[in-house]
C-alpha cells in the first residue's frame, strides 16, 4: 500500500494557510484583509482558497474582507498552544 501523500497544491495551501494565521494573530485586536494578506502572501486566489479552509476548521471568520480569528484560536495562540 502507498503512503498517503500530500500534493504540492495541498502543502502550499496549508503553507499559505499557517502565514494567514499567524498574519491574522499576531495583529489581533487588530484586523487583517484578504487584499492586504495578498500582497504580503501571494496570490489573492491562494489567500481566499487557505481562509475558506481556516474558516472549514474555525480558526478564523470573516466579516466582509476582513478577517478575524475565533476565541478558541485566538485562546491557542495566547496559551503558545502551537
Amino acid at each position: 500500500m502507498q503512503a498517503n501523500r500530500m500534493s504540492r497544491t495541498q502543502r502550499g495551501d496549508e503553507a499559505v494557510q499557517r502565514a494567514i494565521l499567524a498574519l491574522v494573530l499576531a495583529v489581533y485586536p487588530h484586523y487583517r484583509t484578504i487584499p492586504e494578506l495578498s500582497r504580503e502572501i501571494g496570490s489573492r486566489e491562494a489567500v481566499e482558497r487557505a481562509a475558506d479552509k481556516l474558516v472549514e476548521h474555525g480558526l478564523i471568520r470573516f466579516h466582509g474582507t476582513t478577517l478575524i480569528p475565533t476565541e478558541p484560536a485566538y485562546h491557542c495562540h495566547r496559551l503558545d498552544a502551537w
